[in-house]
């Protein structure tokens, strides 16, 4: 007879205290990563951000070459286009997002927009709703998170990239210090939500007589101090406090100009990440903000994109906003 065959060992299970260990080696691995993880992907959103930056420097350039000037930053009071025999009636114009989509690949957009009429219109206000991929920073909300509240723009996203109007301060020929010498500067409609400055590359434009923003459209050799040391794009790319009941407005259309706040331009008043939109009069003062650690992306007036820590000296960073103060003044 054959004997019988021996009977397999039975395997040890794991106990619960060796379960519970190998549970937390993976907790305690997982944790060393996550950070790693958010490090590189928020390290490719900032180049992605600086790419699109660059882009539209380079559409702004590409305009230039082709109009002479750069566009409007935020047109307020404009004529329709084309303009009647006799028509005295302006109407409330657009932002330089628009003059430029030709020069991102968006022209079929372009010819969709109605230049007779203004921008809040119903027809325009379609064409706004449009998510144009290149205004957004991938760090920042998504495009449609905050939407307009206006009427026939309640569909309308707002822009992540925003045009420098130049220094912003509480009145008209106010002063910076900087570097040992004091500087004087224009502001319009100081103390209210459409306060523009007078001495950006991209600020507010009127068609009607008694400012000295009336036709006002700059050419790169307009800006004296330097392409390389005049910002010309920012970022507001930030989620919003749940804490401050005003800041749901902070965002508008990305095809507003500046018609009582702009959208899409703004004056360099306060530090990065400081300033909100109060509900009342600071519109065009809210800060430059991002998700990005510590500072901004911004494109300068020769294309080229750097990061700007938000410590940044105020005084350098309001003159920087300058395009012909006579400032000698670079980032760091």
């Amino acid at each position: 007879m054959s004997k019988p065959s021996p009977r397999p060992a039975r395997r040890r299970a794991f106990t619960l205290i060796e379960l519970l260990v190998v549970i937390a080696i993976i907790a305690i691995l997982i944790g060393l990563l996550l950070p790693a993880v958010q490090k590189i992907r928020e390290a490719a959103n900032r180049m992605s951000c600086s790419n699109k930056l660059k882009q539209l420097g380079l559409a702004l350039h590409n305009y230039h070459d082709t109009n002479g000037t750069l566009p409007p930053g935020g047109q307020g009071a404009v004529y329709p286009i084309p303009n009647p025999a006799g028509n005295t009636t302006t109407i409330a114009g657009t932002s330089w997002c628009v003059f430029v989509l030709p020069y991102i690949e968006q022209d079929n957009l372009f010819k969709q927009y109605r230049w007779d009429l203004a921008y809040n219109s119903v027809e325009n206000g379609l064409v706004g709703a449009n998510v144009v991929p290149g205004l957004y920073c991938p760090s920042g909300p998504s495009p449609k998170k905050y939407l307009d509240p206006n009427t026939n723009v309640t569909t309308n996203p707002p822009s992540h990239y925003i045009g420098v109007m130049g220094p912003g301060g509480a009145a008209d020929n106010f002063t910076i210090a900087y570097g040992g010498a004091t500087f004087t500067y224009r502001l319009g409609s100081a103390n209210s939500n459409g306060a523009w400055s007078g001495h950006g590359m991209l600020s507010h434009y009127q068609e009607t007589t008694g400012s000295i923003s009336t036709l006002r459209l700059i050419k790169l050799s307009d800006v004296t101090d330097g392409l390389t040391n005049t910002l010309m794009l920012g970022e507001i790319a930030r989620n919003l406090p749940a804490t401050t009941p005003a800041t749901p407005n902070h965002y508008r259309s990305w095809i507003r100009g500046n018609n009582g706040g702009s959208a899409t331009t703004k004056n360099i008043r306060y530090p990065m990440n400081s300033t909100f939109y109060n509900g009342s009069n600071n519109f065009n003062d809210i800060s430059m903000m991002s998700h990005h650690a510590g500072g901004c992306n911004f494109a300068l007036g020769d294309g080229s994109v750097r990061f700007v820590r938000e410590t940044i000296d105020l005084a350098l960073y309001q003159v920087l906003a300058s395009i012909d103060g006579g400032e000698v003044a670079q980032l760091p």
